[in-house]
Parts: structure tokens; C-alpha cells; sequence
């Protein structure tokens, strides 16, 4: 990963770059924006870290001006280094652009620690573009309904398929005006789409919302001429793709808070044992310390796995266990989670382990994240002085385990998105209870890979229960 380090301080930027350098990273330096601008233009970096003081140009101006920058150069990372900390002049940074600051002075591992958050925002940023662009392609590709237009507005022909939600019978379409099949308020944009597209010879957009039954859709219209006096039309409806943006939006910013919390955290737990203390009160801040390290590792494997899953590039690595002995160490692992909000976690066998062995052959490692999840949900979403009952039993072909808690509940509109990337329930956001909205989709996909399934039933106030089902030797 390359570098760009901006400081008119001669020793400053020798000390940050050397910290880098003997880090693995590959550093450019500069010491104004003028020239910092020249190596961007021609390495194309994507973590600058610059000063906030500096003659002729500051590191504000820096950050506007690479935001200013066409989208295809892709994401570029700031670090504002700064002596300031006012509210104010946070708000002026981050309203430039910045992603995060580096106060004066700072420590080498303070400095290491903010670019490798930069590395993991990227490389979201690029499993997020990877996803997006498959997306469009797909809808592209496929769609949905097709119109002639006359220049006037009057529909010269029209194709759709059995799942077009406007379906209507060719003898109502055809020789009908365009407000046959929009309302009075998308007419006007309508119809300046048909006349550029005509006279400009390239391809028009229309994006709008629309009601259909008790639903609103979201449709995105390409018009393009077809004829002296006439356009195609091609209707799509984008309203999972408009949903999807919404949750990759939401998902980076959550993503970017369950990640920067943790390491701020272990920031100030390693200050303060290195401030000294008693003996109970560094034991405290380890403790801090190492709870805040296991949740930044759970949240980057949870990302890398989605990477992973999304690129083909995850294999089973199968042996032969006892899926009741997993269980039970997984219950055990979890306990002082559940204990923390007094939250008792029963595990039933059926029948019992010493009657018959419940072998598996699979990947222990990936079905143990699975549980961990889902054990850990039931946990999250329940709360203090609840239940988690946990129960196995071997049913035809396979084994089933019921995962059932007195948690909350999910809204019932949600549980079809439920097993979506980045999606995440309602009544969660609204409580604001943490999380990222991968963990359910991680475990769809791992159970999917062994031939297995998952169901979902939940009443809101009451709780939830995952059913699963994997198969003796995973398919």
C-alpha cells in the first residue's frame, strides 16, 4: 500500500515516513498541497496523511480539493494531523472531507493504527464497488418492460413479462397516451427525456417513485430514440437496488463505528496502563483491552469472510465430529457473554449424548462461527434475566438444531431480508443496538455450502427461533 505523507515540517515528515517505511508501506512525500497534488495525479494514492498548518494552501484546502476530484480516480483516504481539538475546527475537517485525525504529537503506533483503519475502510470500499457493479449489471441486463414512444407521447408498442407489476393488456397500451401509464407529475420529466433523447441521440434517465396497489416501487427509465419521431423506453424496477444502496450506505457507516470504537478504546486502555495504578485497576484496563481486541478480530473475520464468500474463494475443510460436543463448547465460550445480562443459556440434547453419537462430517470451524453468531444474536437481542434454549436432535438424513430466545422479536416485514448482506431489522435501528448486518448473511451462506438450511420465525415483544438443518456429510 502506498502512502502520501503532506508536512511542510522537515522533521515531522522524516519521522512519519520512516515509522511507514519500516512498516512495509510504500511513502511519497510533500512538503505543500501544489506538490502533494502533482504525486496524487500520478500514483493515484489512496491514504494521504497531511498537516493541517501549511503556508500558501493547509491541509483543509488538500482535502476539498481531492473530494473535488471525478469518481473514477476511487476513494482516497484522509488524515488530518492536528495540534487543534475544538468542536469547530472538527467540524470544518470533517465537513472538508477528512476521515479521521492524528493529534499532535503523536505516538508510532497511534500513526500505524490509523492507517491500518484506513486499509480495512478501503478494502470494504472495494468489496462494496465489486458488489454494486455485478448488481447493475444484472439489472442491465434483464429488463423488466419495453415501450415505443411516439415524439407526442403516444405508446406505439409495448412488451412486458408475467411479472411486471404494471402488467397491462396490449389493447389498453397501444394507441394510448403516455398517462395511461404515469401520473400526471412524472409526465412533464417524462416527456423532456423523449425530446433530448431525440435530439441529442444518447440515451436519457428517469429515475422516479411509483405507487402500485399499496406499495411504492422505485422505476428507472432509459429512453432512446429508436426513429426520426420516436424513442424505446426500457422500465425497470430498481427498488431492490435503491434499497440495497441505502443499506451499503448505512452498512459503512456502521462498519466505520464498530470499527474505530474498538481501537479508540484499546487506545486509552493501553494510556492508562502505561499511567500506572493498582494492581485491581490495571487488571481492569487489560480486561477492557483484550474484550476490545476479540471484538475488532470477530468484525474484521466477519468482513473478510463476506469477501471471501462474495469472490467463490471459500472451501470446506471437512472432518468427522460430535455436533453435540461443538455445541456444548460453543455454550461454553458464550456464557460469560450470557452471564454478563444474566441471561441463562440451556442446551438440550435429544436424545441423550450417551445413547447415540451425533457425528457430523463437516467444517467444524465454519459451523462453530455459525453458532457463535447465532447464540451471540440470541444473546444481543435478549434482554437481562432472559432465556436462550438450545436444542439438538437427529431427524431424517441430517441433524436439526432450534435456537430459540426472549429477545425481542423481529418485525415480521423484516424476516424475508433478514438473511440479506448488510441488511438489518428495524426495531434494531431504532434501539440502537450495535451491529454491521453480515453475521446473519454469513451464516445463510456457510449453511447453504454445506447443503444445509435455516428458518426464521419470530413474534415481536416475545422472541425468535432459527431452525437449522445440516446433513450427515455436508454436500
Amino acid at each position: 500500500m502506498k502512502i502520501l505523507i503532506v508536512d511542510d515540517d522537515d522533521i515531522a515528515l522524516a519521522v512519519a515516513s520512516k515509522i511507514l517505511s519500516n512498516n512495509g508501506y510504500e511513502v511519497e512525500t510533500a512538503e505543500d498541497v501544489e506538490t502533494a497534488l502533482k504525486i496524487q495525479h500520478a500514483h493515484n494514492i489512496q491514504i494521504v496523511i497531511s498537516d493541517w498548518n501549511m503556508p500558501k494552501m493547509t491541509g483543509i484546502d488538500l482535502c476539498r480539493i481531492l473530494r473535488s476530484l471525478p469518481k473514477v480516480v476511487g476513494y482516497i483516504y484522509i488524515v488530518i494531523v492536528t495540534a487543534r481539538n475544538s468542536k469547530e475546527d472538527m467540524i470544518e475537517g470533517l465537513s472538508a472531507g477528512a476521515d479521521d485525525f492524528l493529534s499532535k504529537p503523536f505516538e508510532p503506533a497511534e500513526l500505524l493504527v490509523r492507517v491500518r483503519n484506513a486499509e480495512r475502510i478501503l478494502a470494504m470500499e472495494i468489496d462494496l464497488k465489486h458488489s454494486e457493479t455485478r448488481n447493475l449489471a444484472l439489472l442491465s441486463a434483464v429488463p423488466d418492460t419495453i415501450y415505443r414512444i411516439s415524439r407526442d407521447g403516444i405508446l406505439l408498442d409495448y412488451k412486458a413479462n408475467s411479472s411486471d407489476l404494471m402488467l397491462v393488456p396490449e389493447e389498453e397500451i397501444i394507441g394510448a397516451p403516455l398517462s395511461r401509464i404515469l401520473p400526471d407529475l412524472l409526465m412533464q420529466d417524462a416527456m423532456v427525456c423523449i425530446q433530448n433523447a431525440l435530439q441529442s441521440k444518447e440515451i436519457q434517465t428517469m429515475e422516479y417513485t411509483q405507487k402500485v396497489g399499496a406499495s411504492s416501487y422505485v422505476f428507472e427509465a432509459r429512453f432512446k430514440d429508436s426513429g426520426a419521431d420516436e424513442v424505446t423506453a426500457i422500465i425497470r424496477d430498481i427498488s431492490d437496488q435503491a434499497r440495497l444502496e441505502q443499506m451499503k450506505s448505512d452498512f459503512i457507516n456502521r462498519a466505520s463505528h464498530e470499527l474505530r470504537t474498538p481501537i479508540a478504546n484499546m487506545v486509552l486502555m493501553a494510556h492508562l496502563i502505561d499511567g500506572g495504578g493498582t494492581q485491581d485497576e490495571k487488571q481492569e484496563y487489560w480486561d477492557v483491552l483484550k474484550n476490545e481486541l476479540g471484538r475488532e478480530r470477530t468484525l474484521v473475520e466477519d468482513l473478510l469472510s463476506v469477501g471471501r464468500m462474495e469472490s467463490g474463494q471459500i472451501d470446506l475443510r471437512l472432518s468427522s465430529f460430535d455436533l453435540a460436543e461443538m455445541l456444548d463448547k460453543v455454550v461454553q465460550q458464550m456464557n460469560p457473554q450470557a452471564r454478563k445480562k444474566q441471561i441463562s443459556i440451556l442446551l438440550q440434547i435429544i436424545p441423550a449424548l450417551d445413547q447415540i453419537p451425533l457425528q457430523i462430517t463437516a467444517d467444524e470451524k465454519a459451523l462453530i462461527q455459525v453458532f457463535v453468531n447465532l447464540i451471540g444474536n440470541a444473546i444481543k437481542f435478549t434482554p437481562p434475566n432472559g432465556r436462550v434454549n438450545i436444542t439438538l436432535q437427529r431427524v431424517h438424513a441430517g441433524f436439526e438444531v432450534s435456537i430459540s430466545d426472549t429477545g425481542i422479536g423481529i418485525p415480521s416485514q423484516d424476516i424475508p431480508l433478514l438473511l440479506t448482506r448488510f441488511f438489518r431489522g428495524t426495531n434494531a435501528i431504532e434501539e440502537e443496538i450495535p451491529g454491521t448486518g453480515i453475521g446473519l448473511f454469513i451464516v445463510h451462506a456457510t449453511l447453504k455450502k454445506h447443503g444445509g438450511k435455516i428458518k426464521v420465525s419470530s413474534e415481536l415483544g416475545k422472541g425468535s427461533q432459527f431452525d437449522i438443518w445440516l446433513p450427515e456429510i455436508a454436500a
